[in-house]
């Protein structure tokens, strides 16, 4: 029986806002679907996360599986899939490590001063697994990899102005592929460089046009040096050198097959 349907529903919002961890309430939305729906329609934090997802898919294999049967691990496919989520939050890796001892994901600092990065990987009980992901400290630029350990390779970038830019290639041989910018859900592309041409776009996601197309040494060549320090440094790259270092940089950093803007 649903006792807590008697109470007022500010009342039973506060009840669910005080269940903090993820498998407890993945249990409460099981148990009472109503609870779980009415948490998710007031965007209780907890019940939007996407690691509430992952406790729904335990909680469900636990009330399926036999007694005396393992509990149903999380899988690197899904470790992976919330580290590319930007509502992915390191203070949750807790619980991960909770329910899943044996594969899940650490942080930690490397690097000094202006060019500190917090890094996540995977972890395989005490030993350090594959890079999924760095993060500027000074700028909040987000890098994600993909790939085996010490095979890591970009595949996409996000900045701290909502810009994202996804890559193509092998580690190390790492292209631009498109380029970004807008609303989580509703980025639309803007700019694609390709053989040494630079295509702009506009219009709405989904329905984006070519505008204007230049040439990406034309551009690079009329841009001021500080501009071409920022382009470095937006992109990763060394900001030292003179102008003709700077734009040699950029133009070798610069590379992708086709203008077609691709669905994400």
């Amino acid at each position: 029986m649903d006792w807590l349907a008697e109470l007022a529903p500010e009342l039973q919002l506060l009840i669910l806002e005080a269940v903090d961890d993820f498998s407890d309430c993945a249990a409460v939305s099981l148990a009472t679907p109503r609870l779980g729906l009415l948490a998710f329609g007031h965007d209780l934090a907890r019940f939007k996360d996407p690691l509430f997802a992952v406790a729904m898919q335990q909680q469900l294999a636990q009330r399926t599986r036999s007694k005396g049967e393992q509990q149903t691990p999380v899988t690197e496919a899904i470790l992976r899939k919330y580290s590319a989520d930007r509502r992915a939050r390191q203070e949750h890796f807790p619980w991960l490590e909770r329910v899943s001892p044996a594969l899940c994901l650490s942080t930690g600092i490397r690097g000094l001063g202006s060019r500190r990065f917090e890094f996540w990987r995977l972890q395989r009980g005490d030993e350090p697994g594959a890079l999924l992901r760095e993060r500027s400290l000074q700028r909040g630029t987000i890098w994600h990899f993909t790939g085996e350990a010490g095979a890591e390779r970009q595949v996409r970038t996000e900045y701290a102005t909502g810009e994202v830019q996804l890559f193509e290639g092998e580690k190390g041989a790492e292209r631009l592929v498109q380029f970004y910018e807008g609303e989580l859900g509703a980025e639309r592309c803007v700019r694609r460089e390709v053989a040494g041409r630079v295509y702009f776009y506009e219009g709405e996601k989904g329905a984006e046009a070519v505008v204007r197309v230049a040439t990406t040494e034309t551009r690079l060549k009329a841009m001021r040096v500080t501009e071409l320090r920022e382009e470095c440094g937006r992109l990763g790259l060394v900001t030292t050198g003179v102008k003709a270092d700077l734009v040699a940089r950029l133009r070798a950093y610069r590379s992708a097959p086709v203008p077609q803007c691709i669905p994400r």
